[in-house]
């Protein structure tokens, strides 16, 4: 006969398992840190994005005073514009960037210059970041877009972008508008 077993029993592990078990929580923290990075990221993205939306005053105004947009940098004073964050500079152009057919009088593109070599070593080459474009409008209002710079070679990816800054909105909030007016009216 067998004597019956009183004390406590102990599973051990199987080979598969000792392999299976450390590799799920080396995934899972691998997982968890991208989650992490990327937020860091677009945090950082969407202060650039704010921070360069306070530059849209400076243009605004100086289309009140002439009527029209300026034509250089020299124009406006983005001297006085402070670096934070990762965003380094705003780059102005009279029209459009990567449209040269646009009217230089009434269009005008605000660049902003970010350096994100803190993300490591695939976001060592960027350069350009987001473009915000005025169009002045037949009212004499400025009317902004913001976008990303699909001209420049080494341009942030639109992806890293916030919502409002992912792109041309115009059409839509125009059809919007109208549809606004008519529900109104």
């Amino acid at each position: 006969m067998t004597k019956p077993q009183t004390g406590k029993q102990y599973r051990r592990l199987k080979t598969s398992e000792m392999v299976v078990y450390p590799m799920l929580v080396v995934i899972l923290i691998g997982v968890t840190f991208g989650f992490y990075h990327n937020s860091k990221i677009e945090d950082a993205v969407s202060a650039a994005v704010s921070l360069g939306l306070e530059q849209r005053v400076v243009v605004e105004d100086y289309f009140k005073t002439t009527g029209a947009m300026p034509q250089s940098e020299a124009d406006l004073n983005l001297n006085a514009f402070t670096a934070e964050g990762i965003l380094t500079s705003m780059d102005y152009r009279a029209g459009e960037l990567g449209v040269p057919a646009a009217d230089k009088l009434r269009t005008g593109t605000l660049r902003a210059l970010v350096d994100m070599t803190e993300f490591g070593t695939r976001f060592e080459e960027i350069e350009s970041g987001f473009l915000l474009i005025a169009r002045a409008q037949d009212d004499d209002t400025v009317k902004w877009a913001c976008i990303a710079d699909e001209v420049t070679v080494d341009a942030l990816d639109k992806r890293y972008l916030p919502e409002s800054c992912k792109g041309d909105d115009d059409e839509d909030a125009d059809k919007k508008d109208k549809e606004e007016e008519r529900d109104d009216g």
